[in-house]
Order: C-alpha cells, then structure tokens, then sequence
C-alpha cells in the first residue's frame, strides 16, 4: 500500500547514518512516500545536514539522494504549516485531523502511539510495514482511492489494460473517479492516455473517433484530455495482457484491469519494483517496437471535441 510519512527534516538530516538508513525506506515501489511538510522540506533538511557539520562528500551525497527523492518518494502534503504555533512536530500533531499515516521524528512528546522516534526505527515495527501487493472492491471509487498517491502527484499518467472501454460505464466509472483526483491536484499539464489492445470485440476506430466525444461527456474534467493509444501484438512477439496504472513517479499492477464490477468482487494491486516500471513505461512509449501502433492516436477534449495527433 502507499502510505504518507510525516519525516522531521531534524530527525533525517543530523547525521549521514540517519539519513541513509531512512531515505532508502521510502520510495513509490516500497509503499512508503515522504510528505513535503513543510513545503520546503527538502530545504530544511540540507540546511539542518549543513549545521551539523557534515561533511562536504557526504553532504553532496544527501543533496543528489534528495534530488532522486523528489521523483522517487516525495510527495505534497497539501497541509498548512504555521511556524507561529509551535516548532515542527507541535505543526505535524495537529495535522492528525488529516492524518499521516505515521510521524517521525527526533523525539516523541507524549509518548504517542504514531510517532516514530528516528534513531530507534526497525522496519518490523507496525508502522513501517507496508504490504507490496493488496486488495480493493472493484468500485470506480475504491480503485481511484486506492491509486491516488500516484495519480495526485505524477505528470505522466497511464491507464494499461487490453480491455479498458470508454463506451462501456464499468471502465468509465473508474476513469471519472481518478480523472477527479488528478484535476483536484492542482497539477499542470498532467497528460493522462488510455492503452488499450486489439481484439475482436473492438469497435472500428472510425467509430470511436466519431463517438469519443459523447461516450465521455462528463467523464473528463474541465480543461483536461485524454489520449487513446491502440495497440497491436507483433507475430511471435509480446502478448499484451497485463493491466498496469504507469506514471513518471512509479506504477502498480492491476491484476483485473480497471473495469468497476461491484463490491462483490476485489481487484488485486502491486506496487511495481523500479527496473519493471521502467520496463513498461518505455513499453508503451508512442515509438516503442514491443507492439504495433494502431494510428491514428486520438486525443479526447472535455468539451466533446476530438482530434488525431
């Protein structure tokens, strides 16, 4: 599962031993992401790494692992922080109304149950464990919950599934659902596509060109689109089956595929390793060789419109 981390920039950026062992603990495909809290979080941390006297390598080091982070394991608290009303775990305490699903930091006042202290982590303790792979109903909503980590923080969003169907309201269910998380994100230019396989109950692509637009009215967020990318398998090359959900920042498994069937049945997810995600986004990159391109690629408007790009 992905969870959020409340990570004191005091507790991680002290010392080269600390912050070693705790960087490489977060990340998309370990189920474990950093909150900026404050915003400028990666800031605080180097400042209090170069108060501490530590060295210029080492220093240097914690400056390019936090830059990795920023993509790997960061991601935005979307929370107020107020220096005025006490120091940095005083804010994070009161954020518990929202809260994080733990708290790290350099001490815990009032010995409570979610606060971490950094120096005495083990990552068998409750709080640390974070299951790779789990369930969730196969409710448009569950599965958008489910991924919105992802979905709230990437540029770069794609839906993999053989069978994804925008005229059919099971796959578009799911669709409106995480469509909604990433236009609340704030986001810019968030560029959202739909891979979908050749098989024989495809329409023609004529067809959807001409209805995309009605199948997905009220569907796409204002001032949104959506790419629709076909694929077709090579003869005596890959088999296109699996179902993924592929960003910039990391990707999952989606045993099922995206289609919403009901509460009665679950959908299995699986955060993927790093050289996998890599694997699949280049997979279906628009010049990837793995599977032959159906042109025209089609972009859908929210206002109905439809272009060939």
């Amino acid at each position: 599962m992905l969870f959020e981390y409340a990570v004191e920039p005091k507790a991680i950026g002290s010392n080269w031993k600390d912050f070693k062992y705790l960087i490489e603990k977060f990340g998309f495909d370990r189920g474990r992401l950093i909150s900026r809290f404050p915003k400028k979080w990666e800031r605080d941390v180097i400042e209090v790494a170069q108060k501490s006297g530590m060295g210029d390598v080492r220093l240097k080091s914690l400056v390019s692992r936090l830059q990795q982070a920023k993509t790997t394991a960061l991601i935005s608290s979307r929370r107020n922080y107020d220096p005025s009303i006490g120091d940095w775990l005083e804010n994070a305490l009161l954020q518990q109304v929202q809260p994080f699903h733990a708290i790290i930091a350099s001490e815990n006042r009032g010995n409570r149950a979610y606060v971490l202290v950094a120096d005495e982590i083990d990552e068998t303790d409750p709080l640390m464990v974070a299951p790779n792979n789990w369930e969730v109903p196969r409710v448009g909503a569950d599965l958008a919950s489910a991924m919105a980590p992802l979905l709230r923080s990437s540029k770069d969003v794609l839906f993999i599934d053989r069978y994804f169907d925008i005229q059919n309201a099971r796959y578009t269910e799911t669709l409106k659902a995480s469509l909604a998380i990433i236009s609340a994100s704030g986001i810019d230019g968030v560029q959202c596509e739909i891979h979908y396989g050749e098989h024989d109950k495809r329409p023609p692509l004529e067809m959807v060109e001409h209805n995309a637009g009605r199948w997905l009215a009220g569907v796409i967020p204002a001032g949104m689109s959506i790419k629709l990318f076909g694929w077709r398998e090579k003869a005596g090359g890959a088999d296109f089956h699996a179902r993924f959900l592929l960003t910039d920042r990391g990707g999952m498994n989606v045993e099922a595929g995206f289609s919403a069937d009901g509460a009665h049945q679950k959908v299995l997810l699986a955060l993927l390793e790093v050289s996998l995600h890599q694997e699949k986004m280049a997979a279906f990159a628009r010049h990837s060789t793995k599977y032959e391109l159906i042109e025209p690629v089609l972009e859908i408007f929210s206002d109905g419109r439809v272009r060939r790009i």
